[in-house]
């Protein structure tokens, strides 16, 4: 019995467990619903929670949810970027619709360590977002900042597959470098090309000095923050594809076979029985024809993604494989990326992340941008009436022999030998193909990148952040040059093997913090911290190669071309190896403050110092502050009238100064010694040798820092509800204590004066960003726009220089120069004044007003600095489609054409050629045929030409399938498209491309450097 009752008791316990969750269910009230945005579209990963406790969901790709809630509780919907509603559970079904929030969305920028809403900034800021990369055929970031933001210029020395353009940041600022500072995800960067543009959310780019004054002795050139993206949402999946095909775009137009001969033989330079003798009469080669193909480039791209209030992750993977326009596979780019971002709360007040950038990369090119060995030049300066190929039992009288005596002449493999002009001699410009084949060089490499960090907030308004970021690289390259022969100049005997590895790291660890207080209408952050960096690199490079006593190599096959298949003897060389360190630390601090959101002004100081590598121990140390104000006059009183018309409007005034040392290093300010060779000691019965050391350079213990100090004012403008922005900037920057070499002085005798700070330069602009957005029921669409003006000028070098040369065409001398009163690296040439009637011969204007056209008649004959930059980006959206067009140009820029030579018979461009002066054209504007000053009219105003072009970057149609089609494969969107990218160029220059010229101190002088292609692109991207 007693039994039977523990069974019963038993028994009626476990049912009661059963019940109870039915019981407590029973008092509870299941909700469900729709959450849509303001255009109706379902909103997924919204997250639904019953207010005051830890029970929620997350709204599905349908934007459904259901959740079962105590009667009459509080449910609170919320998502980021969006107005967070509460609703009591008053029924079943409750369908939310979440609005924008406008506090949130108001834009904030990155700026040195930390971010700034945009209105609150005092400074002069540009940003580009995300939507600015995406579906562009830009393989670097760099290319993203063209035409996009006023007072940034991009410059490219080459278009080809993996070129890293140089990007100018009001002006240029340096007789050295004048390449901004790159930083990533807080993380100071030498190099931006492992990153793949589909992965960066934003790029900041820091004008004035007041806003880079925070980086520094680094910051003298401007700098570009780049942030990377985060996770965010439900977790999805992205995958992007990209089809372009590439040709080439203009060509310059050159003499063909008919013109060629009718040229030489009134220069009287090719007799006619040498044309009879080589040339077929009908041969008619158009080189271009024959060098470059239509080509391909292809990118995949995957990202996992997801977040929530707690942390975020983001993952990407990217391949990138881009084959040139040149014949073959001589030009080629094959990129894969990876990027790895995560972020989590620990605890409420402890939060750690890392970001991460991997890169793999691999690059073959063809030499261009030299008139010694640029294929492009080949292509426009060999003559027309040479064949590509002919066949080894065919060959024409000026190779036979040749051939004969040098049987490694290149050929294609298929029986053919690549021609040979009769007509061009030994000059460098020899078949393409030639160029192609005699040697190539492989380089490949990887980047890992990134910085890993921890914010700590131990109390309100308080964020310490610690953050580590670190680079490890490695870079190689092996390449060979192949025994040939083309012509007594042009030929190699012996093969030879270059390799060579290059392995720099750096890490920098930075510690600082953020306090926020507001007390009142007064809101304060200060931020301080402190920087240290070390950089160290290690690379050697040798090679090795036959000579007349060794044949080098035991077999010439490419299986057994390495160093470890060469003879023993072979002639070898080996440079490098050794170690380079430097070292960099850094205090800096920053005070903002702002009353009532109308008057706001901000502080900040950074002290420098590098290690002895770099500056002496006296000036070690550089100090760098700055002020900027700003004054929401939108917010007064008196402006209340205007608050239909004019939704916000701000002034803004700033100074700041800021550094470089990018010309220095290598102890370049030390006295260095150097061997003199042997010196006979003793007598002439007995003597012996000693080695002999002197003073090679004399030192300057005076050495720092080249020092920009800038002044900026501005407004921001917003007007009717923010459809209508409009930014203004005027900047007055000046670099001091520019870096000079080459300085003389009668006191040094027998060795070389070290680098002294000589030099001044200034650059003053106006800048303007205009943009509308608006919408018209089903119909979007906005407008970007924006232009800056730059005048540049050198105010002082070295008394002992009257100028310092720069860039140099063949034997004619220094063609730019870098001269007080002068643009930097303005054109150096003879003033061209037309042709003289009678002779044919070209006229010079006399500048020195002495007897003859001397080197003292060179003056300035034009500049690479463009009068204005622009920029101009529409967009538009009906319903599903979408469309963008986007143009950028320059004016008042000049290219010096240097794609002709007249010291061989080689062929030129037809503008230089078909109004020349004949006995039967005595008004022709050019000289006649083999002008006795030809050389002079080369490196005269005569080859400098109007660079300005306009040119339509982008033309894009996209399509977006409707939801309700895709839903059931679980695709949140999917959208194709197709462009057109750099198809059309509007400009009167007569070379390949406007817009691909020399850098530096070759700014704007085309050396027959590789031209942006034409593009045809077709692209999809589906998200899960």
């Amino acid at each position: 019995m007693k039994h039977n009752s523990v069974r019963r008791l038993i028994t009626m316990s476990a049912l009661l467990f059963m019940f109870i969750p039915f019981m407590l269910a029973q008092g509870l009230q299941k909700v469900t619903g729709k959450i849509t945005d303001s255009q109706n579209e379902p909103m997924i990963g919204v997250s639904v929670l019953e207010k005051g406790t830890t029970n929620g969901v997350i709204s599905d790709m349908e934007g459904d949810y259901s959740l079962s809630v105590k009667p009459g509780a509080t449910i609170v919907y919320s998502y980021i970027g969006y107005v967070t509603q509460e609703k009591k559970a008053s029924s079943s079904v409750i369908n939310i619709k979440l609005d924008e929030d406008s506090k949130t969305l108001e834009e904030v920028v990155v700026v040195g360590y930390g971010v700034q809403k945009k209105s609150s900034l005092t400074g002069a800021v540009s940003s580009v977002k995300s939507e600015d990369m995406e579906a562009r055929t830009i393989t670097r970031a760099e290319q993203a900042l063209q035409g996009k933001t006023a007072g940034v210029q991009v410059l490219s020395a080459s278009a080809r597959p993996g070129a890293s353009p140089s990007v100018r940041i009001r002006g240029v600022s340096s007789n050295g470098s004048s390449d901004p500072l790159y930083v990533v995800d807080g993380r100071i960067a030498s190099d931006i090309g492992g990153i793949d543009p589909n992965d960066i959310q934003s790029m900041e780019v820091l004008k004035d000095g007041a806003s880079a004054a925070i980086y520094g002795a680094a910051a003298g050139n401007g700098v570009i923050l780049i942030t990377t993206k985060k996770g965010k949402g439900k977790g999805k999946i992205t995958y992007d594809f990209q089809y372009t095909s590439q040709r080439l775009g203009k060509v310059p137009e050159v003499m063909n076979a008919q013109q060629y001969k009718d040229y030489f033989l009134e220069a009287g330079k090719i007799a006619q029985s040498a044309f009879d003798s080589y040339w077929d009469g009908t041969t008619d080669t158009n080189w271009a024809d024959v060098a470059f193909e239509n080509s391909s480039m292809v990118r995949n791209n995957f990202t996992f993604q997801g977040g929530s209030e707690q942390g975020d992750f983001y993952l990407s993977l990217s391949h990138l494989n881009n084959n040139g326009m040149i014949v073959g596979n001589s030009d080629t780019y094959e990129r894969l990326t990876g990027m790895v971002n995560a972020s989590w709360k620990i605890k409420p007040w402890l939060e750690v992340g890392t970001n991460n950038q991997i890169e793999q990369y691999k690059t073959q090119s063809v030499a261009e941008g030299n008139e010694y060995g640029s294929l492009l030049l080949s292509v426009l300066q060999l003559d027309p009436l040479t064949k590509p190929t002919y066949p080894i039992n065919n060959l024409p009288a000026n190779m036979i022999n040749e051939y004969a005596n040098h049987p490694n002449m290149l050929g294609d493999g298929n029986g053919n030998l690549y021609g040979v002009s009769a007509f061009t001699g030994d000059a460098e410009a020899i078949n393409p193909f030639v160029m192609r084949d005699r040697s190539y060089t492989k380089n490949r490499g990887f980047n890992i990148n990134g910085t890993t960090y921890l914010n700590f907030k131990p109390i309100s308004g308080l964020t310490i952040t610690s953050r580590l970021g670190y680079q490890l690289s490695s870079s190689s390259s092996y390449g060979v040059s192949q025994d040939y022969y083309y012509t007594g100049k042009s030929k190699q005997d012996y093969i030879q093997v270059n390799a060579s590895d290059y392995s720099p790291s750096y890490w920098q660890w930075e510690n600082f913090l953020n306090y926020t207080r507001s007390f009142g209408k007064n809101n304060a952050t200060i931020m301080l911290g402190t920087s240290y960096s070390e950089s160290r690199s290690f690379g050697v490079s040798g090679n090795k190669k036959g000579d007349d006593q060794n044949i080098g190599f035991l077999q010439d096959d490419p299986l057994f071309l390495y160093f470890a298949y060469a003879t023993s003897d072979a002639s070898k060389d080996v440079s490098g190896g050794e170690e380079n360190y430097i070292r960099k630390l850094a205090y800096f601090g920053r005070l903002n403050y702002d009353y009532a959101g109308k008057y706001m002004a901000q502080f900040s100081l950074r002290a420098d110092a590098a290690d002895l590598s770099v500056l002496p121990k006296a000036k070690r140390w550089g100090y760098f502050p700055a002020a900027s104000v700003g004054w929401v006059i939108s917010e007064e009183n008196f402006m209340k009238d205007t608050s239909n018309w004019l939704t916000h409007l701000k002034l803004r005034a700033s100074w700041g100064r800021n550094g470089s040392t990018t010309s220095l290093g290598g102890y370049l300010w030390n006295v260095s010694v150097g061997s003199t060779g042997h010196l006979a000691v003793g007598n002439n019965d007995s003597f012996y040798y000693i080695n002999g050391y002197a003073p090679s350079a004399t030192g300057n213990n005076d050495l720092k820092w080249e020092t920009s100090e800038q002044t900026n004012l501005g407004f921001d403008a917003r007007f009717f509800n923010n459809r209508l922005s409009l930014s203004a900037d005027y900047f007055n920057k000046e670099t001091k204590d520019l870096i000079v070499t080459g300085i003389k002085a009668s006191t040094v005798v027998g060795n070389t004066f070290s680098p002294v700070n000589a030099g001044n330069i200034t650059n003053k602009g106006i800048e303007l960003e205009l943009g509308w957005q608006d919408k018209l029921g089903d119909f979007s669409y906005g407008v970007r726009a924006n232009i800056a003006t730059l005048k540049n000028k050198v105010t002082y070098i070295h008394k002992s220089l009257a100028a310092i040369d720069g860039e140099t065409l063949v034997t004619y001398g220094a063609i730019t120069r870098f001269e007080v009163g002068k643009p930097a690296w303005y054109f150096y040439g003879y003033k061209y004044a037309g042709v003289d009637k009678e002779t044919g011969e070209p006229l010079f204007e006399d500048i020195d007003g002495q007897e003859g056209i001397t080197e003292n008649d060179k003056t300035e004959i034009g500049k690479g600095i463009p009068d204005f930059t622009y920029g101009i980006t529409l967009t538009a959206a009906w319903k599903n489609f979408d469309f963008i067009l986007f143009g950028t140009g320059s004016q008042g820029n000049d290219i010096y054409c240097g794609l002709n030579r007249v010291d061989y018979n080689l062929n030129q461009l037809t503008y230089f050629t078909e109004d020349r002066w004949t006995s039967k054209n005595t008004d022709g504007t050019t000289p006649r045929a083999n002008a006795t000053d030809y050389s002079k009219y080369m490196t005269s105003s005569g080859s400098v030409f109007d660079g300005s072009y306009f040119k339509i970057k982008q033309i894009q149609l996209g399509y977006s399938l409707p939801k309700n089609l895709i839903k059931r494969a679980a695709i949140e969107n999917l959208r194709v498209y197709g462009s057109l990218e750099d198809f059309f160029t509007f400009t009167k220059y007569p070379g390949f491309d406007p817009e691909v010229t020399g850098v530096g101190k070759a700014l704007g002088v085309d050396k027959g450097s590789y031209p942006n292609s034409k593009k045809i692109v077709l692209g999809l991207s589906v998200t899960f």
